[in-house]
């Protein structure tokens, strides 16, 4: 039989949508148990065997009968189907299943009703707790207000404050039930308390998770994949294997700033169409990424109908100094947040809940007096009690109703002093099994399964969980929460606690050996039921093994979670863990510390540098160098000290050199002729980096590169890459630099890392102007732009808009090219030499163009003083543009021997250096600056010098400014025929250039093109 909706019983099982239903309601079952449900159900009266629904239902996996058992006992408890007279599965002793009940297909048109009805169905069951909720009118008044102002696009943020047990969690539960009726959005996100403060986002990615498995979770998935892809990347369930690499190009480089920006879109896009409350509670176990998530919430000034319900409890807040507290108050201070502080219940509300809860007014006044004051109206002090009385028999119920029967079991002196002695008593009143096994579940967390305990306290699932049902059932400490699927495919319940107080109680009667060997029982559990998937919960198992001493898997487990933060963007949180296991270190054996501590420090320290912290970074390399020279660790001092000469580069680039020459000097020492190349040749390229050209230097950095080249590790790869870059770009090799440059890019996108993925696009963008070839290279520096704001790094926004303004620069655009320079830099900005020697000379190159020598004076000063006062060397790459600049001040100043001093300069170092569109440009300035002083012989010479160079090179850019002082030149002899020569090979050079570029793009307009009559159209 094989139908997608099907009927038996009163149940309607549709296979299509994996939905199971009972009349109009839609019962849970995890997908084990379905599967098992639709193999048996499609074979009415025929005996499954055993075998036959493990191949199907576990075909990946190698599982026992018990994980069938577990899945079995699921089913029958979600039917309703007693094992000993079943009116649904009958057990084949030793050999299988059979289902029994008479099967029927159901109408498509029914089966469709069923899933449209069943929402509203759901709705009208009511849990039996729920009907006695009492008091907090005032606060649900304030609630309703707030959500209406909300309605009209005013979004609310609300904190609901109090002391454990006060109701936080029963007046959000009162307030979503008075709401669900009204079509509004929900998530729900949970803080717990085991994540501690470090897994970032996390309350929020696991609501997300939850609400896109629901019905209506393809629409919700659609808004995030457009609105928030980063994070989508955070629920790789739902990215198919098609689209997988084509979404981590849509997320590379993201930044913790550029998820909270997401977030507040996705939200202010969904409450476009409907309006959406966000619970956050127990905000004080949340971790800070969440809390910079409402707090980013609240601040927006776009409309939207969002309301925001946050608890959390102020005393914890306050001694553990978690943020939350300092944003709720910067919040309600500039009026973006309001603060409901429960307070406990009055003697009425008391009375109220005891007739709600006996039926009974007589029964109520009878008993309120000796709960409120023994309670204070505390709430959960106040249904813990009357719980505790009805369990021990003081409270029962016989034909006339309830009644008081032991009057000293209700007596003031017999009834807990306190909530924390309530919670004891109840606990006290369990038997044997049944506190070991909470206080095992305790260890677990807020929630846990009946797989967890059952492995730690080594008996069978099916007991576990059936003990766990029956106290739920009782309603005793802890109620049912749905089913626990773990990735080898062993299925049980899952619980929660009432309130985390009983967990707290609980945990803190584990003895401590016993504290430690449950934690460690628990990570192994985990470990094994996760198997290859267990990165996806390290956070949780670090903090087993560490809690279970069991340090090396902690430590394990730490680094895994830093590199899940990494991939969440949050650096900060990945430092963190790092951290935590750096607290470790003294734990394990004394002959594993060393080697640890320098694993860690340096993977820190690269957590650091993908966030931009460079500080922190150079700090904890200098702590691996210092570490490893104590312990006569040679290769991984000079291996740090070779990071350090490269990080150093975009902080203090004065110690880049002296820390790559002691590299070089403790390299010695090793009898490794590899490794001492590779040390000599980082020295090398840093020297042509920052030194010019040297051709000793060139032959030791290339033979560096050549000796990474088969390496698989990324810092050598990259190193590797910015070796040739920085070689072929000072060869005038520009295709082999682009090609340095590409794979560069390609590795930037693998670690995440944005800045260096725009220094690498700007540098081949320099290349590709060289070459002439425009349009690649602003096609290129706009898409990285791009990249750069949506990640909102100012660095790399900056190396982007300044590359751009240099382009502009180049096609005499020089407004333009000033005012990217000028929005470009700040301060912090030009905190980075590399970022500062790009921009100044940009600005002082285009104010000299403009004839704003004032302007231009102010920029050359600040360049000069930065090289001779702070003694931060330019790089190479740069220098040429200055030495021109420089050139130009002085001609356009009317000091024709400076300039001709500074031309002599220029001359000099881009002779030195196989440069050869510098020399062009180095000749041409001379030969300008000749024809000034009517040396018209100097000036052809020098021109002949430039076009020879030009003749045996493609170099466009230099081409077309020789021939234009030829043709001033020739113009000055008054040779009208090679006067037109020139010009007209000047302004083919020029249309090249345009040709380039894209039709449309606005560098068309240039002045350099209208200037020149080529009357452009771009690309064809």
């Amino acid at each position: 039989m094989r139908t997608d909706a099907l009927a038996f019983g009163e149940f309607r099982l549709d296979r299509a949508n994996a939905l199971l239903w009972r009349g109009r309601e839609r019962i849970a079952l995890a997908p084990k148990p379905f599967e098992v449900l639709c193999c048996l159900v499609g074979r009415p009266g025929e005996l499954v065997t055993k075998e036959e629904l493990l191949d199907t239902v576990w075909s990946d996996l190698h599982v026992s009968e018990s994980s069938l058992a577990v899945a079995m006992n699921a089913l029958r408890s979600a039917l309703g189907d007693d094992r000993q007279s079943p009116n649904y599965i009958e057990t084949v002793t030793r050999r299988g299943y059979r289902f029994i009940a008479a099967v029927t297909t159901a109408e498509p048109a029914a089966a469709e009703r069923v899933v449209e009805e069943g929402a509203s169905a759901a709705e009208q069951i009511v849990d039996r707790r729920r009907q006695w909720r009492v008091g907090r009118a005032a606060a649900l008044e304030t609630l309703d207000k707030a959500l209406q102002l909300a309605r009209t696009g005013q979004r609310q943020v609300v904190f609901i404050t109090g002391e454990a047990g006060i109701g936080k969690t029963t007046l959000v539960q009162m307030t979503l039930d008075r709401i669900e009726r009204q079509g509004l959005g929900v998530l729900h996100c949970n803080c717990n308390e085991l994540f501690g403060t470090h897994e970032a986002f996390l309350p929020l990615i696991e609501a997300l998770n939850e609400r896109c498995r629901r019905a209506e979770g393809e629409s919700l998935l659609a808004s995030i994949r457009e609105h928030a892809p980063t994070w989508l990347a955070q629920m790789p369930g739902f990215l198919g294997e098609a689209d997988r690499a084509a979404f981590q190009h849509e997320v590379f480089g993201a930044t913790r700033e550029r998820m909270l920006r997401e977030f507040a879109d996705l939200m202010e896009s969904l409450a476009a169409l409907r309006p959406w409350v966000i619970v956050l509670e127990d905000l004080h176990w949340s971790d800070f990424a969440t809390v910079d998530v409402l707090s980013r919430l609240a601040r927006r000034d776009r409309k939207a109908a969002i309301l925001v319900l946050a608890t959390y409890r102020p005393m914890e807040v306050a001694v553990g100094g978690h943020p939350v507290r300092a944003v709720h108050q910067d919040l309600r201070i500039h009026g973006h947040a309001t603060e409901l502080a429960l307070d406990r219940l009055s003697g009425v509300d008391v009375e109220r809940y005891l007739v709600l809860r006996f039926g009974s007014a007589d029964f109520a006044r009878e008993l309120v007096e000796r709960i409120f004051a023994r309670t204070g109206g505390q709430p959960l002090f106040v249904t813990s009690l009357v719980d505790h009385l009805v369990a021990q028999g003081a409270l029962v119920e016989d034909d006339a109703g309830w009644r008081l029967a032991r009057e000293e079991a209700a007596s003031h002196d017999s009834m807990p002093r306190d909530l924390e002695g309530m919670i004891t008593q109840q606990i006290d009143h369990l038997t044997a099994d049944e506190r070991s096994l909470l206080e095992v579940a305790s260890a677990a967390g807020a929630e846990f399964s009946a797989l967890q305990v059952a492995g730690v306290l080594d008996r069978p699932v099916l007991e576990v969980e059936q003990m766990c049902e029956d106290l739920a059932r009782a309603g005793r400490i802890i109620v049912v929460d749905g089913l626990t699927e773990w990735p080898n495919g062993e299925v049980s319940g899952r619980y929660a606690f009432q309130h985390a107080l009983y967990q707290e109680t609980l945990y803190q009667r584990l003895a401590p050996a016993r504290r430690t060997k449950t934690h460690a029982s628990l990570g192994a559990g985990l470990e094994r039921g996760y198997g290859p998937q267990a990165r996806e919960i390290a956070a949780v198992l670090a903090r087993h093994f560490e809690l279970g001493r069991d340090f090396p898997k902690a430590m394990h487990y730490l680094g895994v979670a830093a590199e899940g933060s990494a991939r969440r963007f949050s650096t900060r949180e990945a430092a963190n863990y790092l951290s935590r296991a750096l607290e470790l270190v003294p734990h394990l054996p004394p002959e594993f510390q060393v080697a640890t501590r320098l694993k860690l420090l340096l993977q820190r320290a690269w957590a650091w540098r993908a966030g931009g912290d460079f500080l922190n970074s150079l700090q904890d390399l200098g702590a691996v160098v210092a570490h490893a020279a104590e312990n006569g660790l040679v290769r991984e001092e000079v291996n740090a000290l070779v990071d350090l000469s490269r990080f150093c580069l975009y902080v203090d680039r004065r110690q880049s050199l002296p820390f790559a020459e002691q590299a070089l000097a403790k390299s010695r020492a090793i009898d490794d002729a590899a490794f001492g190349a590779l040390v000599q040749g980082n020295l090398a390229n840093l020297k042509l980096m920052l030194r010019g050209w040297d051709r000793e230097n060139a032959e030791l950095s290339e033979r560096a590169s050549k000796l990474i080249a088969e390496s698989q590790d990324l810092s050598m790869r990259l190193r590797r890459c910015s070796m040739e870059m920085v070689l072929e770009f000072l060869r005038a090799n520009y295709p082999a630099c682009c090609a340095a440059t590409t794979r560069g890019k390609e590795i930037a996108r693998l670690v995440g890392d944005v800045y260096l993925f725009a220094l690498y696009e700007s540098v081949e963008a320099f290349a590709q102007i060289y070459l002439g070839e425009w349009g690649r290279a602003q096609r290129s520096v706009v898409s990285a732009l791009a990249i750069s704001e949506r990640n909102a790094n100012p660095q790399a926004i900056a190396l982007c808009q300044l590359t751009i303004g240099w382009l502009y620069s180049e096609a005499e655009e020089y407004g333009s090219a000033a005012r990217r320079g000028e929005e470009a830099l700040g301060p912090m900005i030009e905190a980075n030499p590399f970022t500062f020697f790009v921009g100044r000379n940009l600005l002082a190159r285009a104010h000299v163009r403009m004839r704003n020598l004032a302007l231009a004076r102010q920029h050359l000063d600040a360049l000069e003083r930065r090289m001779e006062v702070d003694r931060v060397p330019m790089e190479s790459l740069v220098i040429p543009h200055y030495l021109l600049t420089c050139c130009d001040y002085w001609i356009a100043v009317g000091d024709l021997d400076r300039a001709q001093s500074w031309a002599s300069q220029f001359h000099a170092v881009t002779s030195a250096a196989p440069d050869r569109p510098f020399l062009v440009l180095s000749h041409d300035v001379m030969a300008r600056i000749a024809l000034l002083k009517h040396d018209t012989q100097t000036a052809s010479d020098h021109l002949s010098a430039a076009i020879s160079i030009v003749r045996h090179g493609r170099l466009p850019g230099a081409a077309w400014r020789a021939y234009r002082t030829c043709t001033a030149l020739y113009e000055t002899l008054g040779h009208a025929q090679k006067t037109a020569k020139w010009q007209d090979r000047a302004r083919r050079e020029i249309t090249s250039l345009a040709q380039s570029l894209d039709p449309g793009d606005p560098l068309l307009s240039a002045s350099l093109f209208d200037a020149n009559g080529t009357k452009p159209t771009g690309r064809t």
